[in-house]
């Protein structure tokens, strides 16, 4: 395993597979989740990950974010709105504190991927959830921006999802050292720091939404989704993940689609081939302050 981010980086591993590329067809009659080559590339995101967030070895700070009352109480009054309520408190098991101020913004649809020229990060596609945006100050902190759509007030697993990837932007910003990295393969990472930061049950789950429609004249289903990970690939870091802290795979199953469940248990067998890099992974000491 590598010890650096460059080892997928612009001067890395170009040859091989990119998270979501995968062959369908071989993963389909393959006894693994995902490819080899893939898992690597998630083995040396964890550790780096690792090496500027965590305080201590075997993800200490980073507890499995599950859809219960003891993670996501009901809103209570110092929040005017879900949103608000639900990033209060994303925000704080992100491990961010009262000093770190993010305004907060909500869109009707998606919000535009153009930020324009200050943006710091920008999302691409018609299926962004929401945004991150950081606008530099020549006096005191950069203001921080996170936008959101407006749609996703009454789906809380998905304003999860996304407030974790986009405060999973703002976390990378706070790195002890810099992330170096194909701007193809960023929002990628992101997702996989947000499945690091234990919201892999949020995201695999609503990484495809399926719904039923009825208008005027005709009715039939619309497919919805969050994230830019696949969901097998979501499912393996949220393994990873698991078995780095050495949780029972039964801690997040009653919580997974049935389909996901079927792959986390895909996942688990294939990480009994990688215990080597679990292990290194579990004893792994973060970067000094």
């Amino acid at each position: 395993m590598n010890s650096s981010i460059t080892a997928w980086s612009s001067t890395g591993v170009r040859s091989k597979p990119k998270p979501g590329r995968q062959p369908a067809v071989d993963i389909m009659f393959s006894r693994n989740l995902i490819d080899p080559d893939v898992a690597e590339w998630q083995f040396d995101g964890f550790a780096w990950l690792i090496d500027n967030f965590e305080t201590k070895p075997a993800l200490a700070d980073s507890p499995l974010i599950l859809p219960t009352p003891d993670f996501f109480p009901e809103i209570d009054a110092l929040s005017p709105t879900q949103a608000d309520h639900i990033f209060r408190l994303v925000k704080a098991q992100c491990g961010f504190n009262e000093g770190d101020i993010f305004e907060l913004e909500g869109k009707s649809g998606r919000p535009d991927a153009s930020l324009g020229g200050l943006a710091m990060v920008e999302t691409t596609g018609d299926t962004a959830c929401g945004t991150y945006q950081l606008i530099p100050s020549k006096v005191g902190n950069p203001r921080e921006i996170i936008r959101y759509d407006l749609g996703l007030e009454n789906k809380p697993a998905q304003l999860i999802a996304t407030f974790a990837h986009e405060l999973s932007h703002a976390l990378h910003t706070r790195a002890k050292a810099q992330l170096e990295i194909e701007p193809e393969l960023y929002e990628l990472f992101t997702d996989l720091t947000a499945i690091f930061l234990g919201y892999g049950v949020f995201l695999a789950n609503t990484r495809f939404e399926f719904s039923q429609f009825t208008n005027a004249d005709t009715q039939g289903w619309q497919a919805q989704g969050a994230g830019y990970l696949p969901e097998a690939d979501m499912v393996f870091a949220t393994a990873l993940f698991m078995r780095i802290k050495n949780m029972p795979k039964e801690t997040a199953t009653p919580h997974l689609k049935p389909r996901l469940r079927k792959m986390l248990k895909k996942a688990w067998r294939q990480l009994d081939k990688n215990m080597d890099e679990v292990e290194a992974l579990r004893v792994r000491v973060p970067l000094a302050d």
